[in-house]
């Protein structure tokens, strides 16, 4: 009996031992991960994610260009956290209880040869990049579900400098939207409006390029704002002619 009490306490010890391990070296592991494969140098205050569960949470993350970039800023990211169903992991549906995405500045960024940072950081982490290989083969749709959706954005930065000079843009945003029942790609990017609704549909696009199901959704946006702009055109000009004598 004192044999197993004892055994019982070694595996407490390491159990604990395990999970204070995992804490601490977990956020050196990605960002020596994400350097190495991307070039992208990440800085983060908390990374946690539960392999149990399927939760994760993400404090004061800063993501930054590689060197020789024009802008150093890309992503700083105040918090994500997610509470995932672990089951929908495994089948053709990802199902997320609630997701939490607060960004304090996102800066997209084209250097001097038209490359933008958000696709190259994206290539580089998936390995499809010119030094990557071969493009991956288109993927079926993947259905999803995100019952609580919970978005925090206040500052978009657009900067350009593939033209002979460079074009700074700053769109302050401020959004705060709490969305119930988010399974398209559609309702995530809805609270954008204007040219902040068109720097992230294309965006995406130049991202997932290999993806024409998300690329037609990514679509549906702009098709909706210009059926909209058409009609209430059209509505303009029907007054006009009623007034005419």
């Amino acid at each position: 009996m004192k044999a197993l009490v004892k055994l019982l306490l070694f595996l407490g010890v390491l159990a604990v031992l395990g999970s204070i391990l995992w804490v601490v070296l977990l956020p050196t592991v990605v960002a020596s991960t994400v350097r190495s494969r991307t070039g992208f140098a990440v800085q983060v205050d908390k990374l946690s994610v539960n392999p149990f569960t399927a939760n994760a949470t993400i404090r004061g993350l800063v993501l930054k260009n590689p060197e020789g970039w024009p802008v150093a800023e890309f992503v700083d990211l105040r918090e994500f956290r997610a509470d995932v169903d672990l089951l929908s992991l495994l089948g053709s549906r990802f199902i997320a209880n609630e997701i939490v995405v607060d960004i304090a500045q996102l800066t997209f960024v084209v250097n001097e040869q038209g490359t933008m940072n958000a696709v190259a950081f994206k290539e580089g982490l998936s390995g499809t990049g010119a030094a990557g290989g071969a493009k991956p083969a288109a993927k079926p749709k993947r259905e999803f579900l995100i019952r609580h959706l919970v978005l925090r954005f206040d500052k978009l930065v657009y900067a350009d400098h593939s033209g002979r000079k460079p074009s700074i843009k700053e769109y302050i945003l401020n959004l705060r939207r709490d969305m119930k029942e988010v399974d398209s790609v559609t309702k995530i990017i809805s609270p954008f409006t204007g040219t902040a609704l068109g720097l992230v549909t294309n965006t995406l696009s130049g991202m997932f390029k290999g993806r024409p199901d998300l690329l037609k959704e990514l679509a549906s946006p702009w098709q909706d704002a210009g059926k909209k702009t058409g009609e209430k055109l059209k509505g303009l000009l029907d007054s006009l002619d009623k007034r005419r004598p």
